[in-house]
């Protein structure tokens, strides 16, 4: 792809796109220049579901409007995107490229007769995680709110479908991009955009304290993820840097704070690696790091992204350790692994092509 010039680049991060707006936001700014903000409505209508493209498209709004919206945004190119099918499962990816060269990544998974969508909050990831391969590509940037609309509309029409539910399980950490990605979910739940139901999409952390509480007495409907990764204090730390600032006991006591708080259930995702954290003792230290903890868990086998860092649990053993945590009164989920073939599965994303 053609490099853009550093004076395009400056100027693309820094006009704002007009899908970075929420509808209240446009309603203020209508509002300030005399205008009424029912126009806020008609614009999202024909944005999102007319997808209007170009300010020219736009319908049932006055074009004293959209030359005055013009002035003060700048539509962004569409980014390059390339779409690629696992042959084990169906599982499509869909690898992006924006105009200043940063990628992400999003994946549509299928299960029981429905899809669901894994969108990136970022391109790359500043946590470092040791077992991610998005976390060896560090933090290019935040991806702004079209952005991640943008790949929600793609993931739109490579499906041909709307979707049963929206994780934010991709590259990036959701938590510390938590304004874009709260006004993307904010858009996409917009009674007069897409309408997609809050309380089908999971944002996923792996532990950023103060946005959990935050997000504990917001009057947002999403489900929250915990990324545990281990039961282990000090082997976590090992794993995920992030664990020095933000340590599990914290995660876990903000977790419950929200689940008090907002009378709702947290899931807890659970990486096994072979020999690392699969044995029985492993399965006693989860249980009582989640002891009294309205949770489900969601165990995920460590998915190798360069076949020797780490090494991927035996399917055996997977079982027996869902079922010694069952037995101790526990919801507990295997996940199955989809998409390794394409690198699209937990742990795999790093904007690449297999092979």
């Amino acid at each position: 792809m053609k490099a853009v010039c550093l004076q395009c680049y400056t100027y693309y991060v820094m006009a704002k796109d007009l899908k970075d707006y929420t509808r209240a936001e446009l309603e203020q700014i209508l509002l300030a220049i005399g205008e009424s903000k029912v126009h806020a409505r008609q614009l999202f209508v024909s944005l999102y579901r007319e997808n209007a493209t170009t300010f020219s498209a736009i319908s049932g709004v006055p074009q004293r409007v959209t030359d005055y919206l013009c002035g003060i945004t700048s539509p962004a190119p569409a980014p390059l995107c390339e779409k690629l099918v696992s042959k084990l499962d169906g599982t499509i990816k869909l690898l992006f490229r924006f105009p200043d060269g940063a990628p992400a990544e999003s994946v549509i998974l299928f299960s029981k007769g429905r899809a669901s969508l894994c969108l990136s909050s970022q391109s790359g990831c500043a946590c470092g995680c040791g077992f991610c391969a998005t976390g060896g590509l560090g933090l290019r940037r935040n991806l702004m709110p079209h952005e991640i609309l943008g790949q929600f509309s793609a993931c739109l029409d490579a499906l041909g479908g709307v979707p049963g539910s929206i994780v934010f399980m991709g590259m990036g950490e959701p938590f510390l991009n938590w304004e874009n990605v709260k006004k993307s979910i904010l858009i996409l739940s917009d009674g007069k955009g897409y309408n997609f139901p809050q309380s089908k999409i999971t944002v996923s952390t792996v532990g950023i304290i103060p946005v959990i509480r935050e997000l504990a007495v917001s009057d947002l409907k999403i489900r929250l993820a915990i990324s545990v990764i281990t039961a282990d204090e000090k082997q976590r730390a090992r794993f995920v840097p992030m664990n020095e600032k933000f340590p599990l006991p914290d995660i876990i006591s903000a977790a419950r704070y929200y689940c008090e708080a907002r009378k709702r259930q947290v899931f807890c995702e659970y990486i096994l690696f072979g020999g690392l954290n699969d044995s029985p003792a492993d399965a006693e230290k989860l249980a009582e790091l989640v002891k009294g903890l309205d949770c489900k868990i969601n165990l995920i086998a460590y998915n190798s992204s360069d076949g020797k860092t780490f090494v991927t649990v035996s399917a055996e053993k997977a079982k027996a350790f869902q079922k010694l945590l069952m037995a101790k009164g526990l919801i507990t989920y295997l996940r199955r692994e989809k998409g390794s073939d394409i690198l699209a599965a937990c742990g795999q994303l790093a904007a690449k092509r297999p092979g």
